[in-house]
């Protein structure tokens, strides 16, 4: 388990994980081509069986391509009329420079790649976990190796622990972090800990983004893409891993919980707050 306050909820960190744990972990990142394991998944782990079992079940739609595409086009459904870039010189003003910003801006792309492709995969692990996969997953073709993608993942910074922060930017975290719920969960989004490390930042951030969050514009089009993931989970279902390793019921229970929790309340806000943030810089 992960070190107290290392992670909102029960996770695994990616510098703990050990054993199959760990060869998962290295899988994620090569197939998804990112250089971090998302929360999710860290998660997952801490249940008996439930990161192999979805794992297994949802790698071959990112093999595929299917989630890149669809994620995309879930993307592109997040309108967001009232946000755009903020001018050089108020970046400068609060000392992030455009060295920071080129980092800043990679590791913003690097979560909304990653939740874009979790929220389709986890969307489908719902269905399949409470309707069932569908006939023809069983007589899919395993799809082939995934291959790393051609840009190398970016080198970001470490991803801090909620302990390790500040109070003052522990709150700011957390305040980002209310924008656009549509309810409430103990988790905490690993991308605004991970922008902790430029709290200048955190906080032009959090004054440009929190009038889109009164006027609802982010609860709006979260709703859209949540909308959007339910369609697309049935079709994707016939890509999944028809064989998959034992589970129990009680862990069965637990990751279906989890992937219910984090689509409807997580992954697909962060889709839109991932765009809102890439919107500014």
């Amino acid at each position: 388990m992960a070190a107290p306050g290392a992670d909102s909820i029960p996770a695994i960190a990616e510098g703990d994980a050990t054993g199959d744990i760990a060869i998962l972990y290295e899988d994620l990142r090569i197939t998804l081509g990112v250089p971090f394991v998302n929360l999710i998944w860290r998660h997952l782990a801490t249940i008996p069986g439930g990161l192999a079992w979805v794992w297994t079940l949802v790698k071959p739609l990112y093999v595929s391509g299917e989630l890149d595409r669809l994620s995309s086009d879930a993307a592109a459904r997040v309108s967001l009329p009232s946000l755009a870039p903020l001018p050089d010189c108020v970046w400068e003003s609060a000392a992030i420079d455009r060295d920071a910003r080129q980092t800043i801006t990679a590791m913003i792309e690097s979560y909304n790649h990653a939740n874009g492709v979790n929220f389709l995969a986890l969307m489908t692990t719902v269905s399949a976990l409470r309707d069932g996969l569908p006939a023809s997953a069983a007589e899919a073709t395993p799809a082939p190796a995934a291959k790393r993608r051609s840009a190398p993942a970016p080198k970001l910074p470490p991803l801090p622990g909620l302990s390790g922060l500040p109070p003052h930017i522990l709150a700011l975290v957390r305040a980002l972090d209310e924008l656009g719920r549509l309810g409430s969960n103990d988790a905490v989004a690993s991308l605004y800990r991970h922008l902790a490390h430029w709290p200048a930042f955190l906080s032009i951030a959090y004054a440009a983004l929190e009038p889109a969050h009164r006027s609802r514009e982010l609860a709006r089009a979260q709703e859209e893409v949540i909308a959007f993931g339910q369609v697309q989970c049935a079709g994707l279902a016939r890509l999944a891993g028809p064989v998959l390793p034992a589970l129990s019921p009680d862990a069965r229970s637990a990751v279906l919980c989890a992937a219910n929790e984090f689509t409807g309340l997580m992954i697909g806000r962060m889709i839109v707050m991932g765009k809102a943030l890439r919107s500014l810089i």
